[in-house]
């Protein structure tokens, strides 16, 4: 198998994940090491499946491929992982159906919410900062869908999805009110999305401006949780 990076946005959401699963810090470190290298294989192994999986034209050699990713991850099981296996699964039956848009929000979705997988094995504490960072790129990766020209989703869907979110959140967060802070500026871009793409060549350059975004709101996701978990 020889693998070329072209998904970055995939090893962007990974990594970032990873660090989410770590936030606010007071983890197994050891647990956290041994988990680093399973995120490492993990990506390069999602990438290669992916577009086999959007076609589903997946061989046995691809699904054994798939296998033994998934291996470690019988050493991680908790109550937890349904929240990325159903995402998997509704992932899996969206490209059945042929829905490329939303196969790809959940296809994301369960990327990120392996943090929640990954933070409980490292033994976090404190895993509302996944909740926020799934959440935040679900609603993102639904962003996206409805800027690029070619897709047909209303612009309402991104603000009521977020506004959903954002509903949520505060109650969940009434013992850790900072943390709301790290929504102010997704939500000026949520619920105000502005107008489609004029070109698919704009892509590329809107996918940098969001990768600086993601990066922003992560930094101020940690700054928050480490606050609030003292």
């Amino acid at each position: 198998m020889k693998i070329k990076i072209r998904n970055h946005a995939l090893y962007f959401v990974g990594i970032f994940s990873y660090i989410v699963s770590l936030v606010p810090f007071h983890v197994n470190f050891e647990r956290a090491l041994l988990l680093l290298p399973v995120v490492l294989i993990n990506l390069p192994v999602l990438e290669y499946l992916q577009p086999k999986v959007m076609s589903l034209r997946m061989r046995w050699t691809d699904a054994g491929l798939a296998i033994v990713a998934g291996v470690p991850y019988i050493f991680m099981i908790s109550p937890l992982m349904v929240v990325p296996v159903f995402s998997l699964f509704l992932s899996l039956l969206l490209f059945k159906e042929r829905n490329t848009m939303l196969g790809n929000v959940m296809g994301t979705t369960f990327v990120v919410s392996l943090s929640l997988v990954w933070g409980n094995f490292v033994e976090n504490p404190f895993l509302l900062p996944d909740v926020y960072w799934i959440l935040y790129i679900l609603t993102g990766a639904l962003y996206v869908e409805y800027k690029i020209p070619f897709r047909n989703l209303d612009k309402k869907v991104t603000s009521i999805v977020w506004m959903v979110v954002v509903s949520m959140l505060i109650y969940l967060s009434l013992d850790s009110p900072l943390l709301l802070i790290s929504l102010i500026e997704p939500s000026i871009r949520f619920l105000n999305p502005g107008d489609k793409l004029k070109s698919t060549k704009e892509i590329s350059t809107m996918g940098r401006n969001i990768a600086k975004r993601d990066a922003i709101f992560l930094v101020i996701l940690i700054i928050t949780s480490v606050l609030a978990f003292k």
